[in-house]
């Protein structure tokens, strides 16, 4: 997807959207099967599950959030952050309304080591009240406790400001924007970047960003962390943007337009992705997104869908507006980062994907999650690089989205065009905090998937990657990041200039060196889905537990495997060399899986989706095949391999 006006959108002033009364729904997108990275964000109506809800913008309880719901009934269950505990601030103080001193009772002590704010130098109780705060009027370095209330208003941050919630009497601190404000706290970057901010303890709803914009930080300030607060209700826009430096940890992210939040603005670009760095995202519950259905209607006539809204008309926010679906929406999504650590989390029931790292990142890990429940897929890695997806539990993913695109494999893992490149410099390991002290750096070898349960999603685990996809095809104006990225050869001008007369030596299958500078255009210009391990990880799949899960309602159901489309870079790709650079040449590997119930794999092309292959197929010896080049294969599209795969893993198509 492109990057679009989410990583350009960001000003000190911000136009005025104009919101109609109630919420539009978008048509739907016509996305062939042959484009996998269809825009993604439609849920099955799910039910809530307990009774407890988040305050809403006109002082009345909102839809109800679930707080008890699990990755399965059989397994672990997430752990819950909205409505929780964790959220209610340990400071109470109801008192005078002004400066205060560090160790006045009930509120935040600052100013010295071991203090809950050593940074700051002064301290401002700030009543419940209607007032938007300009960045002429809040200092640098300040404690704002907002005292236990509702408040109604914004703040432009100054360095160093905090923004705390009190708690009292059953009563926290929440900031309401009333469907009248678009933006909740940010800074003023016009008069410099405002760094190290920090929100606490509160609850931010009803604001108004538009899409692509965010509530919290839209202009992308650096070191901001959001901790034990609740962003919701905030439409048709996303929650937050996580800049570099940022954390977001112990959060309740939940039932916002678009996203919970995006990482994809910052006034501190990496250096290679030119995206932010270093983005902590721990024990958060990130659910209920993309109210505004920015990705469109559903059609399935197997299951009875025409133009059908999957939203719950009791989680639709009439203050969406008419949006137009962007292919941005879901849990959250990356763009351009570096560093990214997810971690710990409980993401579920967000209409689109769980977490999406869309374009160009580098060394995101993805650890220790509950993902479940989510319209479209878990995770996508989409044309990013050196990524690690270890010991999640994945349950329920792609129920919806799936049947919607019922020929084309909709895993609940699903790489598109990424992976750890070998042959073009590849793109420097991590070396961030959010890697080397968490000791999980990155994989500039091999990328891996490892030690994963997944239960009764829509598919499995799936490697892909689009022949049509490469710097310079007019999609955007990405180009790949190896050897320095657009500092280097691969560049959009030096694809552009080079990769029409790019060959491959289809006995190495390998790009042959030429142009000017001499490079392997070939690989070096194109996204590719490449030296990726997929291990040690477990499959349950069930069709009786899944709606519509048969041939003829949804044929791709229950899919696992690796294959690309008929297509290519130029005009000598004779159709189908990317399916057998990336089936057999391009270093993935699957190896000790199990696989509980009657998965199903495919391999090679697009052109055999609706005919998977065998179990025997997929894992006999290649050396007992001829690499899918024979005329035949190259002419119908269709190779019987074998494929050589999953090496010591196990198969029962009958369950355990």
């Amino acid at each position: 997807m492109t990057r679009t006006a989410a990583v350009l959108i960001g000003a000190a002033v911000l136009v005025a959207l104009v919101l109609a009364g109630l919420a539009a729904r978008p048509t739907g997108d016509s996305a062939s099967v042959a484009d996998s990275s269809r825009n993604a964000g439609r849920q099955k109506d799910v039910p809530s599950s307990g009774d407890s809800s988040t305050p809403g913008a006109d002082g009345q309880t909102a839809r109800p959030v679930a707080q008890t719901v699990g990755a399965t009934s059989a397994g672990p269950k997430g752990k819950p952050v909205c409505g929780q505990p964790v959220l209610r601030s340990p400071w109470s103080y109801t008192g005078r309304a002004g400066p205060y001193r560090s160790g006045t009772q009930g509120l935040p002590t600052y100013g010295a080591p071991g203090t809950d704010f050593p940074g700051a130098t002064r301290g401002q109780v700030l009543p419940p009240e209607d007032k938007d705060y300009g960045n002429w009027e809040l200092d640098p370095a300040t404690v704002y406790y907002l005292a236990p209330g509702t408040h109604h208003g914004s703040f432009s941050a100054s360095k160093g400001d905090v923004f705390v919630g009190g708690w009292a009497n059953g009563v926290g601190a929440t900031l309401d924007g009333e469907y009248s404000r678009q933006v909740a706290i940010d800074s003023n970057i016009g008069t410099g970047e405002q760094p190290n901010v920090t929100i606490a303890y509160l609850t931010i709803q009803g604001f108004t960003p538009p899409v692509d914009q965010t509530a919290v930080n839209q202009t992308g300030n650096a070191g901001w962390t959001l901790r034990n607060s609740t962003l919701t209700l905030n439409v048709p826009g996303g929650g937050m943007f996580a800049a570099s430096d940022n954390v977001l940890r112990d959060n309740c992210l939940t039932q916002n337009g678009q996203y919970g939040f995006q990482s994809a603005q910052t006034q501190r670009g990496d250096s290679l992705t030119g995206g932010p760095y270093n983005v902590w995202v721990e024990n958060n519950e990130i659910s209920y997104n993309d109210t505004c259905d920015l990705s469109g209607l559903l059609n399935n006539p197997g299951l009875g869908w025409r133009n059908h809204n999957p939203v719950p008309e009791r989680y639709r926010n009439e203050h969406c507006g008419v949006v137009k679906g962007n292919g941005n929406q879901g849990g959250f999504k990356l763009w351009g980062t570096n560093g990214v650590m997810i971690r710990k989390n409980w993401i579920h029931h967000n209409w689109g994907v769980g977490g999406w790292a869309d374009s160009n990142n580098a060394n995101t890990t993805w650890t220790g999650n509950t993902i479940t429940d989510n319209e479209n897929g878990a995770i996508w890695e989409e044309t990013s690089y050196n990524f690690s997806i270890t010991d999640n539990w994945i349950a329920r993913n792609n129920l919806v989205d799936g049947p919607d695109n019922p020929h084309f494999p909709m895993s609940a893992v699903y790489v598109s065009e990424s992976g750890s490149d070998s042959r073009n410099g590849g793109v420097p390991a991590c070396v961030m905090a959010t890697c080397t002290q968490s000791k999980m750096p990155g994989y500039p070898k091999r990328s891996v998937i490892a030690n994963n349960t997944l239960v009764d999603n829509g598919g499995g685990i799936f490697l892909w990657q689009n022949s049509n996809r490469f710097c310079g095809d007019g999609f955007d104006q990405d180009c790949t990041l190896m050897k320095g990225g657009s500092k280097g050869p691969f560049s959009v001008d030096g694809c552009k200039q080079n990769l029409p007369g790019a060959r491959i030596d289809r006995t190495t299958w390998h790009g042959r060196v030429t142009g000017s500078p001499p490079e392997d255009y070939w690989d070096g210009c194109m996204w590719q889905t490449q030296n990726v391990d997929v291990t040690r990880n477990r499959i349950d799949f069930d069709p009786s537990h899944i709606e519509g899960c048969k041939p003829s309602v949804w044929p791709a159901c229950g899919a696992n495997g690796v294959f690309s489309q008929f297509g290519g870079p130029n005009s000598s790709a004779g159709g189908s060399d990317v399916p057998t650079q990336i089936t057999f040449f391009q270093g993935n590997r699957w190896s000790h899986n199990v696989y509980n119930g009657p998965s199903t794999f495919y391999a090679w092309s697009q052109g055999s989706h609706d005919n998977p292959v065998t179990w025997a197929q997929w894992t006999g010896p290649v050396s007992k095949g001829d690499h899918c080049s024979s005329a035949a294969a190259r002419q119908g599209g269709s190779c019987t391999g074998p494929f050589g795969q999953d090496a010591g893993s196990t198969f029962r198509p009958g369950g355990r």
